[in-house]
């Protein structure tokens, strides 16, 4: 119980801090990346969610600040399914380097969360950009329409891309250290468990 509600309040933290990183350039997707590196499957969804809600609320409150926000004013849902499929693709890597490569150093295991957190921003920006591109390549904001913008568009995700690999591991790793190392205690005394069962 205790370590679950540890979980539930890193979620809700980090759904709440969307709405504060939604106003910087290049790491609004930072809360997001650091639950798929830190939570369950399940929480990791709610904070893709709370995410892409987020966004949509933004739009009203400065509709015309961008080719994003006339985008998701116009079709919500881009808004808010690629940062959910974002942030489980992020969770899927994460979970998948771990399982293969097992890392066991410091070293290892910043690069698990770099990769897992670059994969998600990478998943989010191609998400979100082939959809404006398909759904709504006539869209225009001061004369420029959505394909001419899509460029800059891909820049900026790679830019966001870099930040994410960077800014994400020792924000993940503190939190697994800190707030969820009942957790990963537990994890660990488990498989020690079914590694000594499997050699009796």
């Amino acid at each position: 119980m205790k370590i679950a509600t540890r979980s539930i309040t890193l979620a809700a933290t980090l759904a709440a801090l969307c709405a504060v990183t939604g106003f910087l350039p290049f790491v609004f997707f930072l809360p997001v990346m650091v639950a798929a590196t830190t939570l369950s499957i399940g929480m990791t969804a709610f904070v893709g969610l709370a995410f892409g809600c987020i966004s949509i609320a933004y739009c009203f409150v400065m509709p015309a600040a961008s080719f994003a926000a006339l985008g998701f004013i116009q079709a919500p849902y881009i808004a808010i399914f690629p940062r959910i499929l974002a942030a489980l693709g992020a969770f899927g890597a994460y979970k998948f380097i771990q399982h293969v490569c097992k890392p066991k150093s410091n070293a290892g295991s910043i690069a698990a969360v770099s990769v897992s957190a670059a994969i998600g921003s990478l998943l989010n920006t191609a998400l979100v950009v082939s959809l404006f591109v398909l759904i709504l390549p006539t869209l225009s904001l001061n004369g420029v329409t959505m394909l001419v913008a899509a460029p800059e568009m891909l820049i900026s995700g790679a830019i966001e891309c870099a930040c994410m690999a960077v800014l994400t591991p020792p924000i993940s790793l503190t939190l697994h250290r800190v707030v969820l190392r009942d957790k990963n205690k537990a994890l660990h005394n488990l498989n020690k468990t079914t590694t000594d069962n499997g050699n009796i």
